[in-house]
């Protein structure tokens, strides 16, 4: 039930605050293995402690941390009643203060991507000044020849409209597809060469095109919020995966299908009952 599912995101929001609070506790008391392997002596002399909580490892603290904040941050913007606003934000605070104590540069990044990714989201209009202000006249001849002229000529891969508008060339034909790309691969070949190492592309591209079909027909703020934060937790994990392995952590993959199906709920939120039927 959809009652069922907030209290669930509740308790992973807690957890994750539980988690981060042991390692603050780490590092004040100087709790837990430290290895050599985890600093560059070389560049980071100052850095003697990095706090690992349950996670056994800085990095996978820092990944875990990127998805349970995402989450946290939503909660935040969600809640109706001071009260809960408060235990979001103590939540989110300490939060990222142990992320802070991980010293691990890759989450950082993750987290700075994932608060972009969420921005996007509920207010895409601040990313259009950065689309239009381009110094290649070219492109902007093609952002006109697609405003005044959409249906004339055909955008075509590898022919831009400039090229077609000057040349008048012939459309390219279409690239023929498999059933297997048609269903699942429609993001870009970056993105997707990225989400090879950790699992098959089109599971990822599936994730996250539901995921985005769900946030564009839902209605509802308090799902709209929580499929945000899930997609762009995803998102920075995926960016934190570039700068090291974590599959080899059985919690940090027992947590990435964890939000898998976490979105898939999300996604069918408002499907789902108010409350459980009363057993007769």
């Amino acid at each position: 039930t959809r009652k069922q599912l907030d209290t669930l995101i509740l308790l992973l929001v807690l957890a994750g605050t539980a988690v981060a609070l042991y390692g603050i506790c780490q590092y004040i008391f100087g709790w837990g293995y430290q290895s050599d392997a985890w600093v560059d002596s070389d560049m980071f002399s100052d850095i003697a402690f990095r706090v690992t909580a349950t996670l056994e490892n800085p990095n996978m603290l820092g990944q875990y941390l990127i998805l349970v904040i995402a989450l946290g941050g939503a909660g935040l913007l969600s809640a109706k009643g001071w009260g809960m606003r408060v235990v979001y934000f103590c939540c989110c605070g300490i939060m990222c203060v142990c992320m802070l104590l991980t010293f691990a540069r890759g989450a950082w990044l993750g987290l700075l991507f994932a608060g972009l990714v969420f921005l996007m989201f509920l207010q895409p209009r601040l990313l259009l000044p950065g689309v239009y202000l381009d110094g290649d006249s070219g492109h902007a001849e093609g952002l006109l020849a697609v405003r005044h002229r959409p249906r004339r000529r055909g955008l075509q891969p590898g022919l831009s409209p400039v090229q077609l508008q000057r040349h008048h060339r012939p459309p390219l034909p279409q690239p023929v597809f498999t059933d297997h790309v048609r269903r699942g691969c429609h993001c870009s070949g970056d993105f997707c060469a990225a989400a090879v190492p950790l699992l098959p592309g089109p599971v990822l591209c599936r994730f996250f095109r539901d995921m985005c079909a769900a946030f564009c027909r839902e209605k509802d703020s308090y799902s709209r919020l929580h499929q945000a934060a899930v997609v762009a937790g995803m998102a920075g994990f995926m960016v934190q995966a570039m700068t090291d392995y974590s599959f080899y952590n059985y919690r940090v993959m027992f947590l990435f299908w964890v939000f898998i199906a976490l979105g898939g709920l999300l996604a069918r939120r408002s499907q789902l009952p108010e409350e459980g039927r009363r057993i007769q």
